[in-house]
Protein backbone atom coordinates (compact mmCIF):
# COMPACT_ATOMS: atom_id res chain seq x y z
CA UNK A 1 0.00 0.00 0.00
CA UNK A 2 0.95 3.51 -0.85
CA UNK A 3 1.12 6.23 1.74
CA UNK A 4 -2.07 7.69 -0.09
CA UNK A 5 -3.74 4.74 0.43
CA UNK A 6 -2.77 4.06 4.05
CA UNK A 7 -4.28 7.69 4.18
CA UNK A 8 -7.19 6.94 2.73
CA UNK A 9 -7.74 4.10 4.81
CA UNK A 10 -7.51 6.58 7.94
CA UNK A 11 -9.67 8.88 7.00
CA UNK A 12 -12.40 6.12 6.56
CA UNK A 13 -12.17 4.96 10.20
CA UNK A 14 -11.93 8.78 11.27
CA UNK A 15 -15.07 9.21 9.74
CA UNK A 16 -16.83 5.81 11.20
CA UNK A 17 -15.65 6.79 14.95
CA UNK A 18 -17.67 10.38 14.27
CA UNK A 19 -20.24 8.13 13.30
CA UNK A 20 -20.19 6.13 16.29
CA UNK A 21 -20.32 9.05 19.04
CA UNK A 22 -23.24 11.21 16.45
CA UNK A 23 -25.44 8.97 15.00
CA UNK A 24 -27.58 8.16 18.05
CA UNK A 25 -30.42 7.01 15.55
CA UNK A 26 -28.01 4.15 14.16
CA UNK A 27 -26.20 2.84 17.45
CA UNK A 28 -28.36 1.89 20.52
CA UNK A 29 -25.74 2.29 23.40
CA UNK A 30 -26.21 -0.23 26.19
CA UNK A 31 -24.79 0.77 29.36
CA UNK A 32 -22.11 -2.03 30.26
CA UNK A 33 -20.36 -0.32 33.69
CA UNK A 34 -21.04 2.96 35.63
CA UNK A 35 -19.60 4.91 38.61
CA UNK A 36 -19.81 8.62 39.26
CA UNK A 37 -16.30 8.53 37.32
CA UNK A 38 -17.22 6.77 34.53
CA UNK A 39 -19.58 5.18 31.80
CA UNK A 40 -18.99 2.63 29.68
CA UNK A 41 -21.57 1.22 26.85
CA UNK A 42 -21.72 -1.52 24.13
CA UNK A 43 -23.39 -2.38 21.15
CA UNK A 44 -23.20 -5.51 18.58
CA UNK A 45 -19.93 -4.71 16.27
CA UNK A 46 -21.06 -4.46 12.37
CA UNK A 47 -17.58 -6.47 11.93
CA UNK A 48 -17.18 -9.47 13.93
CA UNK A 49 -18.94 -11.67 16.49
CA UNK A 50 -18.37 -9.43 19.52
CA UNK A 51 -19.26 -5.95 20.51
CA UNK A 52 -18.22 -2.11 20.09
CA UNK A 53 -17.51 -0.41 23.46
CA UNK A 54 -17.56 3.23 24.27
CA UNK A 55 -16.24 4.61 27.41
CA UNK A 56 -16.96 7.85 28.66
CA UNK A 57 -14.99 10.61 31.36
CA UNK A 58 -14.82 14.14 31.99
CA UNK A 59 -11.68 15.49 33.59
CA UNK A 60 -10.68 18.99 34.58
CA UNK A 61 -8.10 19.08 32.25
CA UNK A 62 -7.19 20.53 29.38
CA UNK A 63 -7.63 18.51 26.34
CA UNK A 64 -4.46 18.62 25.05
CA UNK A 65 -2.88 17.38 28.22
CA UNK A 66 -5.57 14.41 28.47
CA UNK A 67 -4.57 13.50 24.53
CA UNK A 68 -0.80 14.19 25.37
CA UNK A 69 -1.79 10.91 28.01
CA UNK A 70 -3.54 8.97 25.93
CA UNK A 71 -2.19 8.86 22.77
CA UNK A 72 -0.43 5.48 22.39
CA UNK A 73 3.38 6.86 21.80
CA UNK A 74 6.12 4.64 23.45
CA UNK A 75 7.86 8.26 24.20
CA UNK A 76 4.83 9.35 25.66
CA UNK A 77 2.90 9.51 29.57
CA UNK A 78 0.97 6.27 28.46
CA UNK A 79 3.67 3.47 29.12
CA UNK A 80 3.63 5.00 32.75
CA UNK A 81 -0.13 4.94 33.67
CA UNK A 82 -1.76 2.16 31.63
CA UNK A 83 -1.24 -1.09 33.19
CA UNK A 84 -2.53 -3.09 30.71
CA UNK A 85 0.15 -2.18 28.01
CA UNK A 86 3.36 -4.17 27.96
CA UNK A 87 4.87 -1.80 24.93
CA UNK A 88 4.50 0.69 22.46
CA UNK A 89 6.17 0.79 19.43
CA UNK A 90 5.95 3.38 15.90
CA UNK A 91 6.90 0.52 13.04
CA UNK A 92 6.82 3.36 10.26
CA UNK A 93 6.05 6.84 10.20
CA UNK A 94 4.00 7.71 7.14
CA UNK A 95 3.73 11.10 7.45
CA UNK A 96 3.41 13.79 10.54
CA UNK A 97 0.42 12.64 11.72
CA UNK A 98 0.04 8.79 9.87
CA UNK A 99 1.65 5.80 11.38
CA UNK A 100 1.88 1.82 12.11
CA UNK A 101 2.12 1.28 15.68
CA UNK A 102 2.31 -2.14 16.99
CA UNK A 103 0.87 -2.31 20.84
CA UNK A 104 1.61 -5.52 22.96
CA UNK A 105 -1.15 -5.60 25.42
CA UNK A 106 -0.70 -7.89 29.13
CA UNK A 107 -2.50 -11.20 29.92
CA UNK A 108 -5.83 -10.99 31.33
CA UNK A 109 -8.24 -12.48 33.73
CA UNK A 110 -5.58 -13.97 35.89
CA UNK A 111 -3.70 -15.30 32.84
CA UNK A 112 -6.96 -16.68 31.51
CA UNK A 113 -6.01 -14.40 28.35
CA UNK A 114 -2.60 -14.46 27.60
CA UNK A 115 -0.79 -11.62 25.72
CA UNK A 116 -1.45 -10.05 22.52
CA UNK A 117 -0.47 -7.37 20.17
CA UNK A 118 -1.97 -5.46 17.47
CA UNK A 119 -0.17 -3.93 14.26
CA UNK A 120 -2.43 -0.73 13.53
CA UNK A 121 -2.71 2.04 11.47
CA UNK A 122 -3.19 5.37 13.44
CA UNK A 123 -4.41 8.96 12.13
CA UNK A 124 -4.20 11.87 14.63
CA UNK A 125 -6.67 14.67 14.15
CA UNK A 126 -7.30 18.02 16.07
CA UNK A 127 -10.09 20.35 14.82
CA UNK A 128 -12.02 23.15 16.50
CA UNK A 129 -13.69 20.60 18.55
CA UNK A 130 -12.02 17.63 19.02
CA UNK A 131 -8.59 15.78 19.42
CA UNK A 132 -8.51 12.29 18.36
CA UNK A 133 -6.49 8.77 17.57
CA UNK A 134 -8.45 6.85 14.74
CA UNK A 135 -6.97 3.13 14.49
CA UNK A 136 -7.32 -0.02 12.36
CA UNK A 137 -5.48 -3.42 12.40
CA UNK A 138 -3.42 -3.82 8.99
CA UNK A 139 -1.81 -6.69 8.12
CA UNK A 140 1.94 -5.80 7.34
CA UNK A 141 4.08 -8.34 5.64
CA UNK A 142 7.31 -6.65 7.14
CA UNK A 143 5.84 -6.88 10.68
CA UNK A 144 5.09 -10.83 10.98
CA UNK A 145 3.48 -11.80 14.05
CA UNK A 146 6.04 -12.76 17.52
CA UNK A 147 5.79 -15.97 19.09
CA UNK A 148 5.24 -14.91 22.53
CA UNK A 149 2.10 -12.71 21.49
CA UNK A 150 -1.27 -13.54 19.96
CA UNK A 151 -1.90 -11.29 16.94
CA UNK A 152 -5.18 -9.67 17.50
CA UNK A 153 -7.07 -7.68 15.42
CA UNK A 154 -8.94 -4.08 15.99
CA UNK A 155 -11.58 -2.87 13.79
CA UNK A 156 -11.88 0.94 13.87
CA UNK A 157 -11.49 2.56 16.89
CA UNK A 158 -9.31 5.30 18.68
CA UNK A 159 -10.03 7.96 21.58
CA UNK A 160 -11.65 11.22 21.05
CA UNK A 161 -10.98 13.82 23.71
CA UNK A 162 -13.92 16.25 23.13
CA UNK A 163 -13.03 20.36 23.58
CA UNK A 164 -15.53 22.43 26.41
CA UNK A 165 -15.91 25.90 24.66
CA UNK A 166 -17.17 27.07 27.48
CA UNK A 167 -13.87 25.25 29.48
CA UNK A 168 -10.57 25.14 28.28
CA UNK A 169 -9.62 23.37 31.34
CA UNK A 170 -11.97 20.36 31.09
CA UNK A 171 -12.57 17.61 28.65
CA UNK A 172 -14.77 14.76 27.76
CA UNK A 173 -12.53 11.43 26.80
CA UNK A 174 -14.67 9.14 24.74
CA UNK A 175 -12.37 5.68 23.76
CA UNK A 176 -14.13 3.14 20.99
CA UNK A 177 -13.03 -0.51 20.59
CA UNK A 178 -13.78 -3.31 19.23
CA UNK A 179 -10.98 -5.74 19.53
CA UNK A 180 -10.95 -9.28 18.33
CA UNK A 181 -8.38 -10.87 20.52
CA UNK A 182 -8.23 -14.08 18.56
CA UNK A 183 -6.89 -17.43 19.83
CA UNK A 184 -9.42 -20.12 21.68
CA UNK A 185 -10.68 -17.58 24.22
CA UNK A 186 -14.61 -17.69 25.12
CA UNK A 187 -16.99 -15.37 24.09
CA UNK A 188 -18.31 -14.90 27.84
CA UNK A 189 -14.73 -14.41 29.09
CA UNK A 190 -13.95 -11.49 26.52
CA UNK A 191 -17.28 -9.94 27.37
CA UNK A 192 -16.39 -9.94 30.86
CA UNK A 193 -12.93 -8.97 30.61
CA UNK A 194 -13.25 -5.74 28.29
CA UNK A 195 -15.43 -3.32 30.52
CA UNK A 196 -13.34 -3.97 33.30
CA UNK A 197 -9.93 -3.52 31.20
CA UNK A 198 -11.59 -0.09 30.29
CA UNK A 199 -12.80 0.68 33.61
CA UNK A 200 -9.28 0.22 35.10
CA UNK A 201 -8.21 2.72 32.18
CA UNK A 202 -10.25 5.29 32.87
CA UNK A 203 -9.18 5.28 36.65
CA UNK A 204 -5.08 4.90 36.06
CA UNK A 205 -5.62 7.93 33.71
CA UNK A 206 -7.43 9.55 36.58
CA UNK A 207 -5.36 8.84 38.87
CA UNK A 208 -2.07 9.63 36.89
CA UNK A 209 -3.28 12.79 35.94
CA UNK A 210 -4.12 13.49 39.66
CA UNK A 211 -0.45 12.92 40.98
CA UNK A 212 1.56 14.23 37.99
CA UNK A 213 -0.21 17.50 38.81
CA UNK A 214 -2.39 17.91 35.89
CA UNK A 215 -5.75 18.78 37.41
CA UNK A 216 -7.24 22.25 37.31
CA UNK A 217 -8.95 22.93 40.57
Amino acid sequence: MTTEDYRDKASKVAEELQEYLNNTDKYKWEVAKETKDFKISCVKSEYFSGHLYKGEAEYNVPPKTVFEYVEPLPEGPRMKWDKNMKKIEVLKWLDKDLRLNRACTSSACMGLISPRDFVDLIVTKETDTYLSTNAISCECDEFPEVKKFVRGWNYACGVVVLKYSHNPNKCKLVSLIQPDIKGMVPKNLTDAAIPGSMAEFFTNLGNALKEDGKVVS
